[in-house]
């Protein structure tokens, strides 16, 4: 009896097991978004797969969307423009409860030592409402989650990653990672007292508070791309409150290939005190 085999999903979504299908609620609606650049922009999603972004005083790019929600009136909108180089990425943070929002632009390029690496900044705005106004308050960085610890679970691995200052995170692996990582080493005839170590690296992040419980994290990927050619631009969307995430990684796979795709992870808080009485191997705060 032929079994049928199961097709191959058609883009890379590595760490997308526990994302959340994917929210079409804003279908049909338009935002103005007065920005803290000095730009009013204008967000228009006009089906399930396609939004209308740009400046409100000229014609908005069209662009594919992913629209994940990962709590009730705050949503986490990615996108790509994909007629440029080096390539641009976007994501917004559309928090309804409050009419603000934050924008995230990740691009490529912008280090000649390592152009493969994406940087990215954030600007702050409020929503217009039908009156023309907008909230004077703003998301903003935040250093709530400094000394906290969280292993999230992606399904296919899982990660502890050590919030370990106001702009500098870590990364550490649970006892159960650790051995898993051994007995793979063991298997292919590595040595396993020569794998990582808890604590390995340290790079740059940023936290910025949406509301009690939720906040929007950027984790960048420079060491890694010192030693192999090319790193990423993480983005996370964390519901403490359920300890559920929803995320996008922005810029090259293993494979070569353009990487942005959404994802989510469950969480659990982990105790980093070993990893936190380190040294910086590579920065000093």
């Amino acid at each position: 009896m032929n079994q049928q085999k199961i097709p191959e999903p058609e883009k890379f979504e590595g760490m997308s097991i526990f994302r959340p299908p994917l929210c079409h609620e804003l279908t049909g609606k338009r935002f103005l978004l007065e920005m803290d650049d000095g730009y009013i922009r204008q967000l228009e999603l006009t089906d399930n797969d396609t939004l209308l972004f740009g400046k409100a005083d000229t014609a908005p790019g069209r662009y594919r969307y992913d629209c994940l929600k990962p709590e009730e009136n705050t949503f986490f909108i990615n996108f790509e423009q994909e007629s440029v180089f080096p390539r641009i990425g976007y994501t917004i943070v559309l928090d309804l409860d409050q009419s603000l929002t934050t924008l995230a632009i990740a691009s490529m390029g912008q280090d000649p030592k390592y152009p493969r690496m994406p940087a990215i900044r954030f600007v702050f705005g409020g929503i217009l409402n039908s009156e023309g106004a907008a909230p004077s308050v703003r998301h903003g960085y935040t250093p709530d989650l400094v000394g906290r610890a969280i292993n999230w679970n992606y399904g296919t691995f899982d990660v502890v990653h050590v919030y370990s200052s106001e702009r500098y995170y870590r990364v550490a692996f649970s006892p159960r990672r650790m051995e898993r990582m051994r007995e793979r080493m063991r298997a292919d005839g590595t040595d396993p007292d020569s794998g990582p170590r808890r604590g390995a690296y340290e790079d740059y992040a940023a936290y910025i508070k949406i509301k009690d419980g939720l906040y929007l994290v950027s984790l960048l990927e420079t060491q890694l791309c010192r030693s192999r050619g090319h790193g990423n631009s993480l983005l996370f969307l964390m519901n403490l409150n359920t300890m559920h995430d929803v995320g996008r990684s922005f810029g090259t796979n293993d494979q070569g290939e353009n990487e942005n795709y959404v994802f989510g992870a469950f969480g659990e808080d982990y105790d980093a005190g070993e990893t936190l009485a380190k040294p910086s191997l590579f920065f000093v705060h």
